[in-house]
C-alpha cells in the first residue's frame, strides 16, 4: 500500500515537471514602443520575456488592435549588409530572460493605425507555443529621433501652446517617470 502510494506521488511528480509552460509562467518586463508625433508605417515593439515555468516555451507571434498586423523580426547579414528579416519563432528557455531589443530580434508594429502618443498604453496579444496567447499593455515611450531637437520635444505637459519650451529638469523627469526608466 506504501509502496503504491510513492509510484502515484513519484508519477504525479514527473508529469507536473513535463506540462508545458502555462501563461502564469510568462511574463514580460520593461515592453515599451517608441512614441512619434506623426502617425508612420510602423514602429518596433521592445520587451523582455522570462518563463519562470519548468519547460521551454516559444513565442510564435502577436497581434495588437493598434496595429494592422505584428511581426517578428531580426537582423541578418545580406549581401554584406545588416537587414531586418522576418523570425518564424523565438526560443523562451525556462529560467532565462529573453530580451527582445533593437540589433537583435524584436516585434514590429506594422500598419499603425494611430500615432504612437508618449505615454498611451496600448494592448499587445503575444502568443505562445505552449502558452497559449496573453495580452500585455505596452506604454509608449518619448524618444528623441535624430530628425528632432527638444524645440519640438514638449516637455511640460502644464506648457502653454505659444510660450518658450521649457527643458529644464528633462534629465530628472526622465529618471522619475517609471514608464521611461
Amino acid at each position: 500500500m506504501r509502496k503504491a502510494r510513492l509510484v502515484t506521488l513519484a508519477t504525479l511528480a514527473l508529469a507536473a515537471m513535463s506540462t508545458p509552460a502555462a501563461a502564469d509562467d510568462l511574463h514580460v518586463r520593461d515592453a515599451w514602443i517608441p512614441a512619434y508625433a506623426d502617425k508612420p508605417a510602423s514602429a518596433p515593439l521592445f520587451l523582455t520575456l522570462v518563463n519562470t515555468g519548468n519547460t521551454a516555451d516559444r513565442l510564435l507571434g502577436a497581434s495588437s488592435p493598434a496595429a494592422d498586423s505584428v511581426s517578428l523580426q531580426g537582423m541578418a547579414l545580406s549581401d554584406g549588409a545588416l537587414k531586418a528579416q522576418p523570425v518564424k519563432a523565438v526560443d523562451l528557455p525556462a529560467g532565462v530572460p529573453v530580451p527582445l531589443a533593437a540589433g537583435g530580434v524584436w516585434l514590429q508594429l506594422e500598419g499603425l493605425k494611430t500615432p504612437l502618443r508618449a505615454r498611451a498604453s496600448y494592448t499587445v496579444t503575444l502568443k505562445f507555443e505552449n502558452g497559449g496567447e496573453r495580452e500585455y499593455a505596452v506604454r509608449a515611450r518619448p524618444t528623441l529621433l535624430a530628425s528632432e531637437s527638444l524645440d519640438n520635444l514638449r516637455t511640460d505637459p502644464l506648457q502653454q501652446p505659444g510660450q518658450p519650451t521649457r527643458t529644464e529638469g528633462l534629465d530628472d523627469a526622465l529618471r522619475s517617470d517609471p514608464f521611461l526608466r
